[in-house]
């Protein structure tokens, strides 16, 4: 699995930036290559994150570039600032299981 993972800081109205995010970006980001999962996060009253996760770089190297197109084009009145971005191979991972009784 491949992450890339987005802070923004300056952040105009983040509950505005969710609505916009779920509406129009998901449905997008969705339809990439090798998508596994996609989190927005609100980290503080002005600051957001978002998490992407991958099967493999190739997938994440296009979200990254489909996220800062879309950004730059329907986002930068809310998202003032270029975020600060870091992406990696994941090297350890868990989810919950649910177990069923027999």
């Amino acid at each position: 699995m491949y992450v890339a993972i987005r802070l923004y800081d300056g952040v105009k109205n983040t509950s505005e930036v969710a609505t916009k995010v779920r509406d129009e970006f998901l449905p997008i980001i969705s339809k990439i290559a090798g998508f596994q999962e996609y989190y927005a996060v609100q980290t503080g009253d002005d600051t957001m994150a978002s998490i992407s996760v991958f099967k493999n770089k190739p997938g994440a190297d296009e979200a990254v570039k489909v996220a800062t197109k879309w950004v730059e084009t329907n986002m930068s009145r809310l998202l003032p600032n270029p975020p600060k971005a870091a992406s990696g191979e994941s090297v350890a991972h868990t989810n919950a299981t649910v177990k069923v009784a027999a």
